[in-house]
């Protein structure tokens, strides 16, 4: 059953694309898109290799390890353009439909949409993924859908939302980017759309999965026939016949494997690797080729305290053990001087506040002078500063002071509360090369009489107690869009804080960070959504939910000679879906 036409759609507006900027780089006949090649053959493989392991393909299952590349597996309603800060463009929807207040949205699917298996893709199976996402998906769902009302299919082919509420840009966007899934496959009684399992699902993508090992690896093949391969948002990407990805224990084991030529490509951030393991042959043949490949896209690794725990309740705790972090001697001395120190959440973009704050900041904030502290108020936030000699004994002197105002004392090489508990925690890593740079930070915050140890285990465990929150301290990157908007609060709200598997990890629940965030989701305009991740950037740096490490404002690409990718590489993306194999 279809409902009837909406009787507001007269003054509605009908597009090709959407964009939170409200201009659209790419016209309604665009060819391709900038970036793409629209003449790059096709055929070939690409071999990937990446440490851990896998244990499902279903991105929509709350557990398991979801293997590399099946997020792709089904078509979004509309595409992400690379190179806009956040543009959408038509897929299985071939139009959007909305009005000025944004208090419904149409879309308009292309008829040729379809299933692996040659089912149509309709309205109604749009509707079904949206009711089974909001009622029993992942937590993130129902906090990012949370005032839509209904989800109408009004014919074969149009799907309407309504909203509680105007609702802001970005969750529009988002929503246009929701992957469908076929109703008629998991409304079957052996098909669980919430079960962690290896069984290849109906798919409706450019690639679907040709053979796997549990946790060893897993081949994608290039569909032939796939309906969309023409459209100007797939012209002259999704290449290779075959993409395959190989598992190792760990990236070491990888990394040897790479240049025994198991496999072509690596995105490599390991200082170490990308600075030594790389070099050209006593004959001067070229085996790898390294490139930089600028990007603008957002993100930062930190350190991140669980702020349920009773040993980091104090700020100042948090503000001393922050000290300990030599980020100047660690990119002197184990990173070859690869990164970048984070300044930011949202490093290399005009949305961190990397200046003091502004009067309309200042006033934006004062509601909330009695949970800020009032540095905030007059300063830029900086991260510690060092002169990389391994010489820290100011920021030494500086961490004694707030641990002695947060009623700490120096005992016999330890320090301990007034009750005499000593100060420890424990730091969780899944990844032994991060063992490295721990131990460094582990070594300082001892000469405070802080005693971090180090606890390092499998993927498996690791996902499970980050599920849990049972961890005191991790490391974790934040990798925000170029445009952030509901992630904010699944980043930082005090709703997700609390929410089972939630991707609050900090647990920090402030109402002036709750109330920015909803400001920044609901922003219009550019200049809006600068102002309040500002105030978000002050807020979480201050508070000291996270110590921020570092960022790189580019893709550390190692590849094999035969590989090629266009001279335009599109800035918020890092574009393999772009790539070749040269024959």
């Amino acid at each position: 059953m279809f409902a009837g036409a909406d009787p507001t759609a007269n003054n509605s507006t009908i597009a090709h694309g959407l964009s939170f900027h409200n201009s659209l780089l790419y016209p309604e006949n665009f060819t391709h898109f900038g970036y793409a090649n629209p003449h790059a053959p096709k055929g070939g493989s690409l071999r990937k290799g990446v440490s851990g392991s896998f244990d499902t393909f279903n991105t929509f299952a709350p557990k398991g390890i979801v293997a590399e590349d099946s997020y792709f597996l089904y078509d979004p309603l509309m595409v992400r353009a690379g190179d806009e800060p956040y543009s959408v463009y038509g897929l299985i929807a071939r139009q959007i439909e909305y009005p000025d207040d944004f208090r419904w949205v149409i879309y308009h699917l292309n008829p040729h949409a379809r299933f692996h298996d040659g089912h149509p893709i309709t309205s109604e199976d749009v509707v079904y993924t949206f009711q089974s996402l909001q009622k029993k998906g992942p937590p993130h769902y129902r906090h990012l859908y949370g005032i839509i009302e209904t989800v109408e299919a009004l014919s074969p082919t149009s799907v309407r939302f309504r909203f509680s509420e105007p609702p802001a840009k970005s969750l529009i966007l988002r929503l246009s980017q929701l992957r469908v899934l076929p109703a008629h496959y998991w409304q079957q009684p052996d098909h669980d759309l919430f079960k962690a399992t290896l069984k290849p699902p109906l798919s409706s993508g450019p690639y679907r999965i040709k053979e796997f090992s549990p946790g060893r690896f897993v081949t994608y093949e290039r569909v032939t026939d796939y309906w969309a391969a023409e459209l100007a948002v797939n012209k002259g990407r999704h290449n290779f016949d075959l993409i395959r990805t190989d598992y190792y224990r760990d990236d070491g084991i990888a990394l040897e494997a790479f240049k025994k030529g198991e496999y072509d490509l690596r995105i490599d951030a390991n200082p170490r690797s990308w600075s030594q393991a790389y070099k050209s042959t006593k004959t001067g043949k070229t085996t790898f080729i390294q490139e930089k490949i600028a990007n603008k896209s957002l993100g930062m690794r930190a350190f991140v305290f669980n702020l349920r725990k009773p040993v980091f309740a104090s700020r100042k705790v948090r503000k001393a053990i922050a000290q300990a972090l030599d980020f100047n001697w660690m990119n002197q001395h184990l990173f070859f001087g690869m990164y970048h120190q984070a300044y930011s959440l949202f490093p290399n973009s005009d949305l961190a506040a990397d200046l003091p704050p502004s009067d309309q900041e200042t006033a934006l904030l004062a509601p909330w002078q009695d949970e800020l502290p009032d540095e905030l108020f007059t300063h830029r936030w900086e991260p510690v500063q060092t002169d990389g000699s391994g010489n820290w004994r100011r920021n030494k002197t500086l961490a004694f002071q707030w641990l002695k105002a947060a009623g700490y004392r120096y005992q016999n090489k330890r320090l301990v509360d007034p009750l005499g508990q000593p100060l420890t925690f424990e730091m969780l890593l899944t990844d032994p090369e991060h063992e490295r740079f721990v131990m460094p930070f582990v070594h300082n915050l001892a000469e405070l009489g802080i005693s971090a140890s180090i606890n390092t285990v499998d993927a498996s465990r690791y996902i499970n107690r980050i599920r849990k929150f049972d961890f005191d301290m991790i490391i974790h990157g934040f990798y925000p869009s170029i445009t952030p908007g509901t992630e904010l609060k699944n980043f930082w709200s005090s709703a997700s804080a609390d929410s089972d598997a939630g991707q609050n990890l900090s647990g920090i629940k402030l109402q002036s960070l709750d109330r920015m965030i909803d400001q920044a989701i609901m922003a219009t305009t550019r200049e809006e959504l600068v102002l309040y991740t500002r105030a978000i950037d002050r807020i979480v740096l201050w508070h000291y939910a996270v110590i921020p490490q570092w960022y790189l404002p580019y893709w550390p690409m190692v590849y094999r000679p035969g590989l090629r990718h266009p001279e335009i590489a599109p800035p918020f993306d890092n574009g393999l879906s772009t790539w070749w194999r040269e024959f």
